[in-house]
């Protein structure tokens, strides 16, 4: 229960924040997305990104808050802020089933048969900025055929749950709690505090940048952005003995496309 208080927490924020506005002062948006995301992990070499990346389809849901309301007018006395900033909350999940060392350790046949899997539940919020005026180009006279590039920052809080195989089967633990059919591999792989496998969530923090396209009273979104976690322990291997080149924390490359309903757009 207690891994869930900052998710929960975090709803009771957006709630009551969303609550003190007034409805002329906000509108909304909602779709769907799919995409692809790319783990890069303690499998493969950390100087090698192609061999770190590990890639898998993501699904998911949005939720924009724009600060102003859906009837445009010149009149409505909107800032720079609400003329160019969104809030987005998203949430997405992943199931990636086949996580490979790659790189120069890809054709060692004694890595080949030790591979992982992560699923992963991630709900985040991200603060957009678009580059032209959002009241503009959500207007009717502006409303189709319309684009809005846009940056965003966010933070994130993930759920994950890593499994590490061996020939395609379980792990299994030696007498002593060892996982004996590591240590081939590399000796310090074999020790239980190397290996993580409980179920667990831990924030992220991401920076992403994409462009809208608009379509009557849909838009299409494109986004790109890098998420890092503030965990090693997403893919479920964890080394921090001094040599183990694994002193970095998880990371992911998230490219995806939102199909987004515009509230009020005509």
């Amino acid at each position: 229960m207690k891994k869930l208080l900052p998710f929960f927490t975090a709803l009771v924020i957006f709630f009551f924040t969303e609550s003190g506005y007034s409805q002329s002062s906000l509108s909304h948006e909602f779709g769907v997305l799919f995409g692809i995301t790319s783990y890069q992990t303690d499998f493969g070499q950390r100087n090698d990104f192609p061999s770190a990346n590990a890639a898998t389809m993501t699904f998911g849901a949005v939720h924009y808050l724009k600060f102003f309301g859906n009837q445009y007018s010149w009149r409505s006395g909107s800032s720079y802020f609400s003329q160019h900033f969104k809030l987005k909350t998203e949430f997405n999940y992943s199931f990636n089933t086949r996580i490979e060392h790659e790189g120069n350790l890809k054709d060692i046949p004694k890595y080949q048969q030790m591979t992982g899997e992560i699923q992963m539940y991630n709900i985040g919020t991200n603060l957009e900025f678009y580059f032209f005026e959002l009241e503009d180009y959500s207007s009717y006279y502006r409303s189709e055929n319309s684009l809005n590039p846009f940056v965003n920052l966010g933070i994130h809080y993930s759920f994950y749950d890593p499994d590490i195989l061996f020939n395609d089967n379980p792990l299994e633990v030696d007498d002593n709690g060892y996982y004996y059919q590591l240590a081939d591999l590399k000796e310090s792989w074999a020790d239980p505090e190397s290996i993580y496998l409980e179920k667990d969530a831990t924030f992220a923090a991401s920076v992403g940048a994409g462009i809208r396209y608009s379509l009557s009273s849909f838009d299409l979104v494109l986004e790109g952005r890098w998420q890092h976690f503030f965990s090693d322990k997403v893919d479920g291997l964890d080394d921090t003995t001094p040599q183990s080149g694994s002193d970095y924390n998880d990371t992911a490359v998230i490219v995806n496309m939102s199909v987004v309903y515009v509230f009020g757009k005509n």
